[in-house]
């Protein structure tokens, strides 16, 4: 079974390198009817690489640190 390390960005744990297990798949493609192979770890793929090209990964929204609430200030009246 083929594998491959990938780089994942740090999110809630450090970045690290991730080994995944892919498998290469052989099949018909749904849209233009040719046969092809395609790696994937997921499920097996119902189209070739031209009809739908791998996406880009999907860069996840950075969760905005809270802030500390600013101490109260008054004023003095002296002037």
């Amino acid at each position: 079974m083929p594998s491959k390390e990938i780089y994942v960005r740090e999110y809630t744990v450090r970045a690290h390198k991730r080994e995944i297990h892919t498998r290469v798949f052989k099949f018909i493609c749904k849209q233009c009817d040719q046969p092809t192979e395609r790696e994937t770890y997921g499920p097996r793929p119902l189209y070739c690489e031209q009809c739908r090209p791998p996406q880009a990964p999907k860069k996840s929204p950075v969760p905005l640190k809270k802030r500390k609430p600013r101490p109260m200030t008054y004023q003095s009246d002296e002037s």
